[in-house]
């Protein structure tokens, strides 16, 4: 278990979502890259579409090839992400296994170096907090903040999706405490469940005013 001042953690990450051709990193790639670093004035953001001939995964994401023609290569992407997010210790995404995976995989196969980032699983944290199983991000911004997002997936959407429910877990607890999934590479928050997250979840969901810090 690793120890932190919620303030600090929160604005030592930076939250990420990506869409790709497919499932496999060894075969298929990127095509849309966001990372969005939280700061006391105000998320900074990176979004980038990555060229590709053939987009197999176009029922999902609804990325059209046709659109991708004068965009970076991926691995002009992934530098430039690389070097967005080097300021920052930790990744946050809501499948971060996924994340992880084709981030670090597709950068070893574009031989490019990066930082050796955590990254911290918003999926393995709602899932603990809920005591459910997995569940898709709709569902836990949903249940969380009350937010019904479009079925569409797109990385920019998604990452401030993520963002927000970045911020609901983070600053649940002080000090906020982080649990291994597989250490020391990633990690989920540790909540308290029980009856007060019920009533935590269902304050979230009614109070469109909540105070978020950015």
């Amino acid at each position: 278990m690793r120890i932190f001042n919620p303030e600090e953690l929160f604005y030592n990450s930076v939250v990420v979502d990506l869409e790709t051709t497919g499932l496999f990193a060894g075969k298929d790639q990127i095509l849309q890259l966001c990372a969005i670093k939280p700061t006391p004035r105000g998320p900074v953001v990176f979004n980038r579409y990555a060229y590709a001939e053939e987009n197999p995964a176009y029922w999902v994401n609804r990325i059209d090839p046709e659109n991708l023609k004068n965009c970076p290569t991926e691995r002009e992407v992934l530098q430039d992400f690389w070097a967005f997010v080097q300021d920052r210790d930790f990744i946050v995404s809501y499948n971060a296994a996924f994340e992880m995976h084709f981030l670090e995989e597709r950068s070893e196969l574009h031989q490019l170096p990066h930082r050796n980032h955590a990254y911290i699983c918003l999926m393995e944290t709602f899932s603990d907090f809920f005591s459910t199983g997995w569940k898709k991000l709709p569902v836990a911004v949903r249940r969380c903040l009350g937010i019904r997002p479009s079925k569409w997936h797109d990385a920019k959407m998604d990452a401030y999706l993520a963002l927000r429910l970045w911020a609901f877990f983070c600053f649940l607890d002080d000090p906020v405490k982080l649990d291994p999934i597989w250490a020391p590479k990633l990690w989920r928050v540790r909540v308290i469940r029980l009856k007060w997250v019920e009533d935590g979840a269902q304050t979230a969901q009614g109070d469109n005013d909540y105070e978020l810090p950015f």
